[in-house]
């Protein structure tokens, strides 16, 4: 497998500085790899911002407008649905890419395994989402930090939803079905802020979310 076969994909939501720093290290190192971004409804300067970006490859790079914020599951559903290549390599805007090799390097992985799934950072999470240590019990996880999914299985699973960890409920059906969630080194490649958006415009699950935590933190 090549990088021809992945489109990678940058989400943005009102955080253009970090989301310029994201598509500017990836493209230093992989700069005929397609590219999409996302603006989830952003009402700052993100939007020029991401338009000069795209300007600068306008062959490789495609940029979607949508009019509210979806959330970045729904948005990550929505390039999945969007594209066409084998491979999608979702990157978060609060990312720096230090060094190339590291897309060859998960296509190589992923083609070791022949359940391949996704690539990425494991962890291991509970039932409502929330880090906890490799025990019985726990449910794998790939951080959707620097993540490459195989769409043709995807598109046979629960969409990635509105959520802390939005990626939940799709790999725990993933892993029910015998696909394979594969671990692999980002921290060796990618520099992770960590929450860069929610930080500054928090995580906007409303009740629900709040309930989530609420819920989790009494142990229920």
């Amino acid at each position: 497998m090549t990088t021809s076969q992945v489109t990678a994909v940058v989400i943005n939501f009102r955080t253009p500085d970090l989301t310029r720093r994201a598509i500017e290290s990836f493209r230093s190192f992989y700069p005929a790899v397609p590219l999409v971004m996302i603006d989830n409804g952003s009402d700052d300067e993100s939007r020029r911002i991401l338009a000069q970006l795209r300007d600068l490859a306008p062959g490789t790079t495609r940029l979607i407008l949508n009019e509210s914020n979806r959330h970045h599951g729904p948005a990550m559903d929505q390039a999945l649905r969007s594209v066409d290549s084998p491979w999608v390599l979702f990157i978060d805007s609060d990312c720096e890419v230090l060094q190339g090799g590291f897309v060859e390097a998960m296509l190589a992985r992923a083609g070791s395994e022949p359940e391949s799934y996704v690539v990425g950072k494991k962890i291991y999470m509970n039932d409502r989402g929330f880090d906890i240590s490799e025990r019985p019990g726990a449910h794998p996880y790939i951080r959707p930090i620097c993540m490459l999914v195989r769409r043709e299985v995807y598109l046979r699973l629960p969409p990635f939803e509105r959520h802390g960890a939005p990626c939940l409920a799709n790999m725990r059906v993933a892993r029910a079905s015998g696909c394979a969630l594969i671990d692999f080194p980002v921290d060796e490649y990618i520099r992770h802020e960590g929450r860069g958006t929610a930080s500054r415009h928090g995580y906007r699950l409303g009740w629900r979310g709040r309930l989530n935590h609420l819920m989790n933190k009494i142990g229920l």
